[in-house]
């Protein structure tokens, strides 16, 4: 490590953000820097789809066991909780609580990281329910921490 590398970080990091966080930060900026919109799109749906295998729903009998299920992952987390609503066309997803920011997101770009982070992990869970090609997750408001979701035509 040279000289130059040992300095960029001050020794005092109170007022620096912390660990995942700025990492995520730091992670989302160069991922904003190097692709398309539509390609970052994809790659944090993708990783949704991944937080999605990582709590399996597969055998989950109804929305309410889902929604119980992953409610104990969103908790573990701190990113809030989910409400499912069934309705003729679809199912409403209303995932409230979420982080206002990211520490270290001098960018802004929290907001629509998380929105593709969860959509690609809904899709994932309901894929795995059985969900056919059909139907589709998207996004459908974001405001004031609460994300909602329609997953259907």
């Amino acid at each position: 490590m040279n000289e130059t590398t040992r300095t960029a970080v001050p020794a005092d990091t109170a007022s620096h953000p912390q660990g995942f966080a700025l990492l995520m930060a730091l992670t989302a900026a160069e991922i904003r820097d190097k692709a398309s919109p539509a390609q970052a799109r994809g790659f944090y749906l993708a990783v949704g789809h991944r937080l999605a295998a990582i709590e399996p729903a597969g055998d989950a009998a109804d929305l309410s066991v889902l929604g119980s299920r992953l409610n104990r992952l969103w908790s573990a987390l701190d990113w809030g909780h989910v409400i499912f609503h069934m309705e003729d066309e679809g199912i409403v997803i209303r995932h409230q609580g979420l982080p206002p920011g990211l520490d270290g997101d001098m960018d802004g770009l929290w907001p629509e990281l998380i929105a593709a982070v969860l959509e690609g992990a809904y899709d994932g869970w309901f894929r795995a329910l059985g969900s056919g090609p059909a139907l589709h997750t998207r996004r459908i408001d974001f405001n004031a921490g609460t994300l909602d979701l329609w997953h259907g035509r």
